[in-house]
């Protein structure tokens, strides 16, 4: 199942203690070592947040204590958690970053400095405690994936979204007779372009029905929207907008993006019928073609008009 929002508790380190020591009757005791920084580092090699345990809580080492002879607690390597990319970052319901590309570095929380040692202190003369610059830093983070695409499916359950991504891409969605089959985005790559199926749409999403609208998060980063509309449906132009009405509640940015409607099920009607269904769309000056998945040459043009409409 995507992992696609978590809370986690994250903390840098504390800083090292000071140590107090003599040496050839003089204070020599070194300063604790730095506590270790945090940061979130983008990977295109991850997909999700599903590494990430929200009851545990993600900390960096504290600093090494320091050593006679002054010596400085030796250094503690940085805490960095492997995000996904096109994850946003929120602390207390503030977004502070956006991992948006491979190998990007975010630093969230700074580790406590080292405590001084009785050799800085009688150096310097300044007898008093560094507790509060030793302290460390800490957050309630909530992680966010939005999937990045080019080409958004959306669509009644069983229009056949699933079977043409498969078709198109080479990916290996299930595909099968009843509702839901898709329960959370899929993607696939044709020719360097992403395309991502969404769980299928019911009149009433908006309201909770169905599998809700948690998808929606998912279709910020895409530029068209393909709107697969089967031509098994009674009257396939009135279906396009009830769906419409229910994405233009949903989603206003979603409602707006460009759009090409694609009829599928073509095998399952007669000619007369089809064209028909096509007239109608273009005459409302909507773009539309029509395939199915035993049509290659209806797969072809699709894959064509989508390289179009993103050039």
């Amino acid at each position: 199942m995507l992992q696609d929002k978590v809370k986690i508790r994250i903390e840098s380190g504390k800083g090292g203690e000071g140590s107090v020591a003599m040496y050839a009757n003089r204070c020599s005791g070194g300063d604790g070592g730095k506590g270790g920084d945090v940061y979130l580092k983008g990977s295109m090699h991850t997909y999700d947040l599903s590494r990430f345990d929200p009851e545990k809580t993600y900390k960096a080492p504290n600093g090494l204590p320091g050593q006679q002879k002054e010596r400085k607690g030796d250094k503690v390597e940085d805490l960095t958690l492997i995000l996904p990319l096109t994850t946003e970052v929120y602390l207390e319901n503030n977004l502070i970053g956006k991992i948006e590309n491979d190998g990007q570095v975010l630093k969230i929380l700074e580790g406590g400095v080292g405590g001084y040692g009785n050799a800085t202190l009688i150096r310097n003369r300044e007898w008093r405690s560094n507790d509060t610059e030793r302290a460390n830093q800490m957050g309630v983070y909530t992680l966010v994936l939005k999937l990045k695409s080019d080409v958004i499916f959306i669509g009644y359950p069983n229009a056949g979204k699933s079977s043409l991504l498969n078709e198109l891409t080479n990916a290996h969605v299930k595909t099968a007779p009843y509702q839901f089959t898709t329960l959370e985005p899929q993607l696939g790559i044709m020719d360097g372009l992403v395309l991502m199926d969404l769980p299928g749409l019911i009149e009433g999403t908006y309201d909770g029905k169905g599998l809700g609208t948690s998808f929606v998060k998912h279709t910020e980063n895409c530029k068209l929207v393909a709107h697969f509309v089967s031509l098994e449906e009674e009257d396939s132009y009135q279906s396009y907008i009830s769906m419409r009405e229910e994405i233009k509640k949903i989603s206003k940015d979603m409602y707006e993006k460009p759009e090409i409607v694609v009829l599928t099920k073509t095998d399952m009607v007669d000619e007369t019928k089809l064209e028909e269904t096509i007239k109608i769309f273009k005459n409302k000056n909507i773009e539309v073609l029509s395939t199915c998945i035993i049509d290659t040459e209806a797969i072809s043009i699709l894959k064509n008009k989508f390289k179009e409409l993103l050039s």
